[in-house]
């Protein structure tokens, strides 16, 4: 993905005051909710309409920083890739056929085959929802940029990063091998529906292109409260089209120019407001990594600027005569990568309490986690 550079073109109110209101309270009741679900007290919140408060630059340390990992596209195999040797499964093993793997083969299945003999289903009823449903036997056909983007990104805030092998022995005493880099793609398919969401904006649908991006003022808010005095990341779709591009924020970087007398028509859509404050912002954001890259622990590199992209974007927050945000307007840019919609994300994977994968236990999979995360030997059937 390119990033584009910064451009800071004249823009146009094309929305009425009705449509402005409403945007900016939606998005003010869902950034309280996504405070509380991430368990942080909301007392202090309003007063980071005030666009003075907070840091005016800011990185998550290594201690809060998230893992990176690969979003394992669908129309690769997605979990049901074998990723160690680039197939995926054309047609799920016989129980004949798994006894008489090698100790090496075994440790090159895919991550979901690999987790159905963890619980001894010789029927790999996982593997087979992955391959037709989420997978390259899906029909209609995946798209190229689908994939478990928005799940790894989740995963990567909300579970420690695994950082050893870890050899599990099933039922029939069949010694399996997980590696970080399994579990990654695994608790990405588990957070492909999480336990508690919020979601600031709607992602583009169709040809449109940056259809219902956040309130400005409120994601200002966020990177600053959220991120930057709270420490908790969040996801940004960071394509302006009606494709998903989902990435973590990491850090960022924002100049709040000087406060200028507003104009009639901007008067009219924001009756509060007598001036604004045009912000000029550089976003961090955590996208993909290949997945042999994955297999080490990443976090530390992550928080240094490793593996990092930029999105840069323009926005006016207007203001009361307190100097308290009332609302705010993205500048319009020609390009494709920008902030299309922003979410946040707490709790449990939830993927099978949608009707997706039912046979992925996301228990099964937390202890994997823990496992993980001490040095490699064998273990009974978790």
């Amino acid at each position: 993905m390119k990033t584009a550079r910064l451009w800071v073109l004249p823009f146009f109110l094309f929305i009425s005051s009705l449509s402005i209101a409403a945007d900016f309270a939606q998005d003010l009741d869902q950034l309280r909710y996504a405070t509380k679900i991430a368990n942080i007290q909301t007392r202090d919140l309003e007063k980071y309409l005030d666009p003075t408060q907070g840091p005016t630059s800011f990185r998550l340390s290594d201690r809060r920083a998230p893992w990176a990992g690969n979003y394992f596209p669908m129309k690769e195999g997605g979990i049901a890739q074998r990723w160690q040797v680039g197939e995926f499964p054309k047609k799920t093993l016989s129980q004949k056929e798994v006894k008489r793997l090698s100790a090496e083969e075994l440790k090159t299945l895919s991550p979901i085959e690999k987790y159905d003999l963890l619980v001894g289903d010789y029927d790999f009823k996982a593997t087979n929802f992955e391959l037709l449903n989420r997978g390259p036997l899906r029909n209609p056909p995946a798209e190229v940029w689908e994939g478990f983007c928005n799940g790894v990104r989740c995963a990567g805030f909300l579970l420690p990063e695994p950082h050893f092998p870890v050899r599990v022995s099933n039922a029939d005493g069949l010694l399996i091998e997980f590696q970080p880099t399994d579990l990654k793609a695994l608790a990405g398919a588990s957070y492909f529906y999480v336990e508690k969401y919020a979601g600031l904006g709607a992602p583009s649908r169709n040809a449109a292109v940056a259809e219902s991006q956040p309130n400005p003022a409120i994601f200002d808010m966020a990177l600053r409260y959220n991120l930057g005095t709270r420490n908790k990341a969040f996801v940004v779709d960071s394509n302006l089209t009606s494709e998903i591009w989902n990435e973590t924020v990491v850090g960022y970087e924002r100049e709040l120019g000087p406060e200028i007398r507003i104009r009639d028509k901007e008067k009219r859509a924001f009756p509060e407001a007598v001036a604004k404050r045009v912000v000029k912002l550089r976003l961090e954001t955590l996208g993909e990594i290949d997945a042999t890259n994955s297999n080490t622990p990443t976090r530390a590199a992550v928080a240094s600027g490793e593996h990092l992209q930029e999105i840069r974007a323009t926005y006016s927050l207007y203001l009361n005569a307190e100097g308290i945000a009332v609302g705010g307007v993205w500048h319009k840019e020609n390009k494709e990568r920008g902030i299309d919609f922003a979410w946040f994300a707490a709790g449990q994977g939830a993927d099978g309490d949608y009707g997706q994968n039912s046979f992925l236990d996301f228990k099964t999979l937390r202890n994997l986690f823990k496992e993980s995360a001490r040095p490699m030997c064998n273990k009974a059937l978790l």
